[in-house]
């Protein structure tokens, strides 16, 4: 019966990951540690993350007959160390370590991305926006190719300001546009 009893009781249990690596994470729980085990994750071939379980992470472990040779990590518990970010019910929300938060407002239907670094997105068909865009900084550009450019204060080109800039003739310097 100790056997049956051992088997039921390691079914599911809570631990915590003591070291991960490419293939799987050590878990232990209460003071036993595991072999190494596959942590769930989102993998098929529509979608696939890879997001292993950090060092410290409060887990489910699933033992299937109560063996921990074969069982497998099956979620990830929030914790004072790894919080669940603060949102709405309507909202998803996917936040980094480093502080980067990307949400997405189903009422509002808004897309917010909030990066602690920089960011390159590249799309190797083209990129088409439809509506207005506003740019808060600079803008580089290696070419530009646009039926009008319109600039609210100046527009230049080439260290060319379009609105201030004279041409030289033989009969001198040209006024700056009006």
């Amino acid at each position: 019966m100790n056997n049956l009893n051992r088997k039921i009781a390691n079914l599911v249990a809570f631990g915590v990951v003591k070291s991960t690596s490419a293939t799987g994470a050590i878990v232990t729980i209460s003071d036993i540690d595991t072999p190494e085990l596959p942590w769930s994750t989102i993998a098929n071939k529509n979608l696939s993350i890879w997001s292993p379980p950090p060092v410290g992470a409060q887990v489910i472990v699933f033992a299937p007959n109560g063996d921990l040779n074969s069982a497998a990590i099956i979620g990830q518990l929030p914790s004072n160390d790894s919080p669940l970010p603060e949102g709405d019910d309507h909202e998803i929300i996917v936040a980094f370590g480093d502080g980067t938060l990307v949400k997405y407002d189903l009422s509002s239907k808004q897309f917010i991305g909030d990066f602690a670094g920089g960011a390159t997105l590249k799309f190797p068909q083209g990129l088409e926006i439809i509506g207005d865009l506003a740019v808060s900084g600079k803008v580089t550009a290696e070419t530009v190719k646009a039926d009008t450019i319109t600039g609210s204060s100046d527009v230049s080109g080439g260290g060319v300001s379009l609105k201030t800039h004279t041409h030289t003739t033989k009969m001198g310097p040209t006024s700056p546009p009006q």
